[in-house]
């Protein structure tokens, strides 16, 4: 990612990936404009992407890094199903196609959210992963 203050308060910024693809934009919020490149190539990512799951746990790991990740493993055979354990967990089901918050309950992991793949957006993508603790 690269940003730049193109004028007084004005940022551009760009996120370009391994394959030289890019997302970009200019706003007068940084924070925004991020956000707004995050979710650009998190729709390139869906529409092009061959690892799609292993998209998601990356992201999941760079936007989590700071929440103190107990434990994650990401499991390529199993159809790319992965978790990442806070005191929560987060679960994406590779088989079902199914990305799920999950609280430990009565000595067993209970959904508390679904989302199925094909509904998944950057949007509620965030939110949800923020959520969890």
């Amino acid at each position: 990612m690269t940003f730049d203050e193109v004028s007084n308060n004005v940022y551009k910024v760009n996120l370009t990936d391994n394959f030289g693809r890019q997302g970009g934009t200019t706003d007068s919020d940084l924070d925004a404009a991020i956000a707004t490149c995050e979710s650009y190539v998190f729709d390139i990512e869906r529409q092009v992407s061959k690892n799609w799951t292993r998209f998601l746990y990356d992201t999941c790991i760079l936007k989590l890094q700071d929440k103190g990740i107990i434990e994650k493993q990401y499991h390529e055979e199993a159809f790319g199903s992965w978790y990442i354990l806070l005191k929560d967990r987060i679960l994406f089901d590779g088989r079902d196609f199914v990305f799920c918050i999950q609280v430990y309950k009565d000595n067993d992991w209970v959904d508390i959210e679904r989302i199925n793949l094909k509904d998944l957006t950057y949007d509620n993508f965030i939110k949800t992963i923020s959520s969890t603790r």
